[in-house]
Formats: C-alpha cells, sequence, structure tokens
C-alpha cells in the first residue's frame, strides 16, 4: 500500500467487511489443496500461532511489503530506512536461519517512491510501484528481470498493460503464476480495489486487468491481495474510508486502520463467496501486506502494533 501508516490508535470495534454470500461447499481445494476437505460445509477458518515480528529487518522507520521466493530464502519488501521508500532485499542460506542484513536494489530504486515490491517464485522477476517519471499515472507497476538469482537486475520497464491514470500496485503472480491480483484506484479515487490481470502462460505479458466485483466497495478498500497457487484462496487487508456513524472516531480524526482477511471460492470460475477476518492477526493497528509460503504454514503481514510498520511472521496452526 502506498499510504503512510496512520498513527497507532484504540479502536472500540472491528468492522466486518461489507457481506458476501456463504455458499455450500462440496469438494474443492484451497491452498495447496488444505483449505477445503471433501465433504465441508463451508470452508474451514485460518487460525494463526502468536505472530513474531522478523527481527534482523526490524526498523523504526517503515518496513513494508514482504514477498518471497518459493524456496524462501529471498524476501523483498519496501522501506524508509534509507531516508526514502526504496525496494530492499535479504538473503538467507536455510530457513531456518535468520536473513543477512537487507540491502536496497540499487538497479530498481530512484530518489522518487517506490513501493510494494512482488517477486516472482523462482526469483527472476521483479514488480512493484513507483511515481517515477515516464509513467502512465500517479503510482505505476514497473517490473525489472534477471537471467539468474546471482546477476543483477535489469533496467526497469513500465508494465503499461496493468496501469492507469490513477494508482497501481503490484502482487506476485498466483493461480500457476498465471494471475496478478493487483490494487488500484481506477475504479474510484478514494480506495483502493482488487483487480485481476491473467496471462496465458507463464512469461506471457498480462492481459487488462479486470476488477474482482464480489469484493469491491466504493467507501472501502480491498488491497494487497495474495492469490493461491490454486487460485480459489485470496488474502488482503481491507479498511473503511471514514469512521462509521455508529463508531466512535479517536480524538485526532485520523483514518481507520487496516484489517487482515480471506476470502474463498470453489473453482477460479467462480467469484469470491465467503470471507474471514484474521482476527488471531488482527489489532487496532494497522495490519496488511499478506503472504503465505507455498508449503502453506506461515503467513507474513506488515503490522504497526510496536509503533512503527514492521514485517511479522505467524505460523498457520495445523488442524
Amino acid at each position: 500500500m502506498t499510504s503512510p501508516a496512520p498513527t497507532l490508535r484504540p479502536r472500540p470495534a472491528r468492522w466486518a467487511i461489507a457481506a458476501v454470500a456463504p455458499i455450500a461447499w462440496a469438494a474443492a481445494g484451497g491452498c495447496n489443496g488444505k483449505t477445503l476437505a471433501l465433504g465441508d460445509s463451508m470452508p474451514r477458518p485460518y487460525h494463526f500461532e502468536a505472530p513474531q515480528v522478523i527481527p534482523e529487518l526490524r526498523s523504526d522507520m517503515r518496513t513494508d511489503n514482504p514477498t518471497l521466493t518459493a524456496d524462501q530464502l529471498e524476501i523483498y519488501f519496501t522501506s524508509d530506512r534509507s531516508g526514502n521508500g526504496d525496494v530492499w532485499t535479504a538473503h538467507r542460506s536455510d530457513v531456518l536461519h535468520p536473513f543477512a542484513p537487507a540491502t536496497p536494489i540499487a538497479e530498481v530504486n530512484t530518489s522518487t517512491f517506490e513501493t510494494s515490491a512482488a517477486i516472482s517464485a523462482d526469483g527472476l522477476t521483479l514488480w512493484f510501484g513507483s511515481d517515477r517519471a515516464g509513467g502512465v499515472g500517479t503510482t505505476d507497476i514497473w517490473v525489472s528481470n534477471r537471467p539468474d538469482r546471482a546477476a543483477a537486475w535489469l533496467t526497469p520497464q513500465n508494465a503499461v498493460a496493468l496501469n492507469t491514470t490513477a494508482e497501481d500496485i503490484p502482487r506476485p503472480p498466483g493461480q500457476h503464476n498465471l494471475v496478478m491480483p493487483l490494487s488500484s484506484k481506477t475504479a474510484t479515487a478514494a480506495v483502493y480495489q482488487t483487480f485481476f490481470a491473467a496471462r496465458p502462460s507463464a512469461g506471457a505479458p498480462f492481459g487488462a486487468p479486470v476488477l474482482v466485483k464480489e469484493l469491491a466497495f466504493p467507501d472501502r478498500s480491498t488491497v494487497d491481495g495474495f492469490l493461491s497457487d490454486d487460485g480459489l484462496t485470496l488474502f488482503f487487508s481491507s479498511a473503511p474510508l471514514q469512521f462509521p456513524a455508529d463508531a466512535a472516531a479517536p480524538p485526532d480524526g485520523g483514518i481507520p486502520t487496516s484489517d487482515l482477511y480471506v476470502a474463498w471460492r470453489r473453482s477460479a470460475d467462480e467469484s469470491f463467496s465467503s470471507t474471514q477476518p484474521l482476527d488471531d492477526l488482527n489489532t487496532p493497528g494497522d495490519e496488511r501486506d499478506p503472504f503465505l509460503t507455498p508449503d502453506g504454514r506461515t503467513l507474513y503481514f506488515t503490522s504497526d502494533r510496536d509503533g512503527a510498520l514492521n514485517i511479522y511472521s505467524a505460523s498457520v496452526k495445523r488442524r
């Protein structure tokens, strides 16, 4: 997300996202075929162990938008720790070891604002948002490639087919690497909404983004989408545009903060028909940028629960 984090404040009640009609579930697969089981009437809810900050990536400056390669050895994120919004990366030799010190990616960063780093599963393609000159709109999606993971990143190119005259930000492709769940303000200047851009094969250009209508609201954001490999599960963050009339706004009149949600559908050709707030992870602060590891065991996300936006991880509770 491109907006700065609101000040951490108490919140009197949690707002539920606008209702999505529940459906009867037959036999279907969720993330890695484990979200639903044969005979389930509804998707099994997600529950998590207590989240932990990633200490070696922690900073007093905004640090957010974590995405990882499929082997979980490289993490890409954005941070203000250099004094400007830039794309950073950190590597580790094994998933049981901490990440080495993070470094900025000089080949993609500019003196302007970079956000929403999204790495491909193979680590060879990096999408990100930027308001640099030469774009289509205010914030555009740009893409850089490299021939192998030891090589330098090539000069970023504007992903013209994905961009509008409004703000557009990417997320990693899901649904077997064929669908990108990007966020855009093209449908409403007030809030981000989620769009899917599809392509016929991995490596092919993405087509024009299509609004996910069942999760689109004029007064509530649906942003930071993470689509599972089977295309049946979508994690995202959401916040109302303003405080509801029946809720007490904070004295400073600030904007509401984001919460994490997950939505399900029975097939990739159907609409999302069931949603769940991830209350094991949500706080009165800001939670956003969900990323589920390919094995379905760990959710990375961003939170300002300790005062500054930082990257956290939480283990999925085994069922």
